[in-house]
């Protein structure tokens, strides 16, 4: 029997009120607004931080007993091009900017590694790394336990071209299948950023470096990290190399710093929106016209041989990680959740290695920690 025209009526009222309560019920299913600092992390980061593990470990492996005379060269930033010493001097402080590390005024000193990304000759263009490790620093300490240790790590472009551990483990499984091409091709916004972030720079103390991913500042802020020369420093910069000095990079350093010091400022950005300045995406840029860098600290490089072979060798058995550190500096996003686990335990493999390539006495010097 026909349904009368009433009924039918009925019938498609009552359909279209059960979808609009059904949509309505999903949108208490939604995330809500993001917030300053915030993070969300993804339930496969486990996983993927286990793989990029194991991966790096066995490429690891492969090259100590392939040259086990040998150190074994960092998965990232492999060449070494300086280890100066340094000092870091935190002045007095607006209130916002006192925190943590910061929150007085205070000397610590600190060792600052210089590197190529990928190339062992510096004439090529490339990816350039700072890694910072200041000691003495109450309050913080190293994932292994050691006190006062607070690292710093920066490239020289403001963003990573794998921005999230998704593409972190990509990358990372392409590189130690030896198919990197490959990562490239399936990643074209990646290749852009790479392709992008590749310089040719004359002197290593006049570039800008940038942390790329978040750190807390405090309670309910977040900050990027840079490193650029300060304001007032008045030596003069390293002249252009010789085209047939692969090491000149190294060699500009060690002149400049055998007839002065140098400065650097240590610098905070902080987070404005959530939105447009992520958290758990690395390969975004934080907008400095929103958001400009403010100075935090010096770095004061004094006088110094940075070509002597034995500081070069105690820097290849020294280690960085971004969870070593204060509390109020705890790293932020999906990037730096999984280089905790990853830093640590290859970072302890490369130092237990490069300890037993040289004297016992000059092994008990080096400083270890956690990072590829």
């Amino acid at each position: 029997m026909k349904a009368s025209r009433p009924d039918r009526d009925r019938r498609v009222l009552h359909a279209g009120l059960a979808l609009m309560l059904a949509g309505l019920a999903g949108c208490g299913d939604a995330d809500p607004p993001l917030v300053i600092a915030e993070e969300r992390a993804s339930p496969a980061e486990p996983r993927l931080e286990a793989e990029m593990t194991e991966s790096i470990l066995a490429h690891y492996r492969r090259q100590r007993t392939a040259h086990p005379e040998r150190p074994i060269p960092r998965f990232n930033q492999p060449k070494t091009l300086a280890c100066p010493a340094a000092m870091l001097r935190v002045p007095e402080l607006p209130e916002q900017l006192a925190r943590g590390l910061f929150a007085r005024p205070g000397e610590y000193p600190a060792t600052l590694r210089f590197a190529n990304a990928t190339r062992q000759d510096d004439r090529e263009p490339d990816l350039r790394g700072l890694s910072i490790r200041v000691e003495d620093v109450p309050g913080a300490s190293g994932v292994d336990g050691t006190p006062g240790r607070q690292d710093f790590l920066l490239n020289s472009h403001p963003v990573l071209f794998a921005g999230t551990p998704e593409d972190f483990h990509a990358f990372v499984e392409a590189v130690t299948g030896e198919r990197m091409w490959w990562y490239f091709l399936t990643h074209p916004r990646s290749l852009w950023i790479a392709w992008r972030a590749r310089g040719q720079p004359n002197s290593l103390l006049n570039m800008t470096f940038w942390s790329t991913t978040p750190y807390r500042y405090g309670k309910g802020e977040a900050v990027k990290y840079a490193v650029r020369p300060c304001d007032d420093d008045t030596s003069p910069a390293e002249a252009p190399a010789g085209d047939g000095d692969p090491d000149f990079l190294r060699h500009a350093m060690a002149e400049r710093l055998s007839e002065g010091s140098a400065c650097l400022a240590l610098q905070v950005q902080f987070q404005q929106d959530p939105e447009r300045m992520p958290i758990e995406d690395a390969s975004v840029a934080w907008d400095e016209t929103r958001s400009p860098f403010h100075t935090v600290a010096r770095l004061t490089l004094p006088a110094q041989r940075v070509e002597d072979p034995a500081a070069l060798s105690r820097c290849e058995g020294m280690a960085f990680n971004p969870w070593n550190g204060h509390p109020d500096h705890r790293p932020l996003g999906g990037i730096n959740r999984v280089r905790r686990g990853i830093y640590e335990a290859v970072g302890a493999l490369r130092t237990e290695h490069h300890a037993s390539l040289v004297s016992p006495g000059e092994a008990g010097r080096h400083p270890t920690g956690g990072s590829p």
